[in-house]
């Protein structure tokens, strides 16, 4: 599998700029993060709050083959896709001051390519409903991968390691920031199950 190409710099600063444009309230920012978000932040979080957001799901979609995996060897990150259920995240509040430098952090990684397509929206949090951004997976993009089998997704997360170390440390750091969050993820954690059984295979 070769390597996706990387937006240029101009493309994510208009990426970036054309969202600020978008958002609903630019003084407060906050960013529902459903991955790695979690456990690896770029940015000084001001505040962490369990959400809902619904009409999507989280899934290893995304086929990675710089960070957590190669061209020969690729591993899959997490997305977000259309559904008809909901997905359990952490709302992150971004700082009052450096939200700029924050913001530009965020689109340097998330928006690498662009397999991710940014997007606000409402996520619940306790009784309360909030603005958030987010990144949804772009199912048109030859990064996105079709609907995987679990056990499809299992062995190339077993079998892949990149720059940032091997795949099934992404899950596992997913599921055990999701757990301290108080959150239950029973497709995440079966499919560790069958990560794991594949390794002592």
């Amino acid at each position: 599998m070769k390597r996706f190409d990387h937006l240029t710099t101009r493309e994510r600063r208009q990426s970036l700029q054309h969202m600020i444009e978008l958002a609903p309230d630019q003084e407060t920012i906050s960013l529902f993060a459903y991955g790695s978000l979690i456990w690896r932040p770029c940015f000084e979080v001001q505040s962490r709050n369990k959400a809902i957001l619904h009409g999507y799901r989280r899934d290893f979609c995304v086929y990675t083959v710089e960070a957590r995996g190669t061209s020969d060897y690729p591993g899959l990150g997490l997305g977000l896709r259309v559904d008809s259920g909901f997905c359990e995240g952490v709302l992150l509040a971004l700082p009052e001051d450096g939200r700029s430098e924050a913001l530009h952090s965020i689109w340097e990684r998330e928006m690498l390519t662009a397999v991710y397509q940014p997007q606000w929206v409402s996520v619940e949090v306790a009784t309360k409903v909030s603005t958030a951004l987010t990144f949804v997976v772009d199912e048109t993009h030859p990064q996105c991968a079709e609907d995987l089998s679990e056990e499809a997704q299992a062995a190339m997360i077993g079998s892949a390691t990149g720059q940032l170390g091997p795949c099934r440390d992404y899950l596992v750091n997913t599921i055990n920031a999701l757990r301290n969050a108080g959150i239950h993820d029973p497709t995440l954690e079966s499919l560790l199950r069958r990560v794991n059984n594949k390794t002592i295979e």
